[in-house]
């Protein structure tokens, strides 16, 4: 999904050189009057959009072939005494498939069963929980990042669902943050984490279930706060002070958005074709008066363009995300006013 199709490529090739004024903003309002979104828009597929509100319920925004729609898929449990929370953005495993955790530092499954939708618990491996990534590689795997400092991999062993645990990145290095995952060929999946000690690293596990971790280290003079990673779109961090620096031998960094320190980006994108190779991620910075950015790198250079904030609203609450529809792009972002936004290049409807 991510090695975008020619004409996507240049659409938004056009408008990397468009005036701020032809981006629009639309806005998808929310849930219900009274629930707001507090988390980023994971992507399923063509017209599906996962996130959690400020309720703690799972909702969906849903392209049905004429409108979009919201749907509350609720949570599994309203028990008060044993409750459950989402907490953060979902990942995606495969369309129909989706995982998410919970403030009591648990996972849990929603998926597609043929006719409804249903939850699944996976509980926790013996320690809180958060920031997961999903890989449809040769199994089913979701990584997680536990309280305890470890990587954690829930996987499908081909008869039921099971843990193991891959340990710290280095010896007295807890891992931090949310993991970035994703499979190459062999198959391979490669799990990227920022480490207690601000380094990257990234943890590779091979057909026979063998891993390792290497230490990528950080940018001369910085520490990584956050990944983000595709097979196609590449390895890029945020810093502590808000840089964007992509990984490829060597760390390359690209500053600030008209000085302005970046907070979180999009999963990174290849905008691959005969005429134009790209890599691009939408960026959101902090401070009480936030805009949206777009970082392209080219051979030989790099380019921030601002594309601006929709209208009556002053911050975005989590990072922007990318859906492709047919040959069509666009970025969401929830915003502070518990709305999410999406902004589009010109040229699509």
């Amino acid at each position: 999904m991510l090695r975008v199709l020619p004409a996507v490529v240049l659409m938004l090739a056009v408008g990397l050189a468009a005036v701020d004024a032809q981006w629009r903003w639309r806005s998808h309002g929310k849930p219900k009057w009274n629930v707001k979104i507090k988390s980023a828009m994971a992507v399923m597929g063509d017209g599906k959009l996962f996130g959690v509100g400020g309720n703690n319920r799972l909702y969906e925004r849903v392209w049905t072939g004429s409108s979009w729609t919201w749907t509350d898929h609720g949570k599994p449990s309203y028990n008060i005494f044993n409750p459950t929370n989402f907490q953060e953005e979902p990942c995606v495993l495969a369309d129909g498939k989706l995982f998410a955790t919970t403030l009591q530092g648990d996972l849990y499954e929603r998926h597609w069963t043929g006719s409804q939708w249903a939850f699944g618990s996976h509980s926790n491996p013996g320690t809180d929980i958060e920031g997961c990534s999903a890989v449809r590689g040769s199994t089913d795997m979701v990584f997680l990042r536990g309280f305890d400092g470890t990587l954690r991999e829930r996987f499908w062993n081909g008869n039921a669902w099971a843990w193991r645990n891959h340990g710290r990145p280095a010896p007295g290095v807890d891992a931090f943050g949310t993991t970035s995952s994703y499979a190459i060929s062999g198959p391979t999946t490669r799990v990227f984490v920022p480490g207690r000690n601000g380094h990257l690293y990234r943890f590779t596990l091979d057909a026979a279930n063998q891993g390792s971790w290497q230490d990528l280290q950080a940018p001369p003079g910085k520490s990584v706060r956050k990944v983000h990673a595709t097979a196609s779109g590449g390895i890029f961090a945020i810093t502590d002070d808000g840089d964007v620096c992509r990984r490829s031998g060597t760390w390359t960094c690209y500053g600030k958005p008209d000085n302005k320190h970046v907070w979180d980006c999009s999963d990174p994108i290849l905008l691959d074709s005969q005429y134009i190779t790209l890599y691009t991620l939408f960026c959101v910075h902090t401070g009480s008066y936030q805009e949206l950015y777009q970082l392209t790198v080219y051979p030989g250079g790099s380019d921030w363009v601002n594309r601006g904030k929709p209208s009556g609203t002053n911050t975005f609450v989590d990072r922007p995300t990318v859906m492709f529809s047919g040959p069509y792009s666009r970025v969401f972002v929830p915003a502070n006013d518990g709305k999410v936004y999406e902004l589009y290049p010109p040229g699509q409807p």
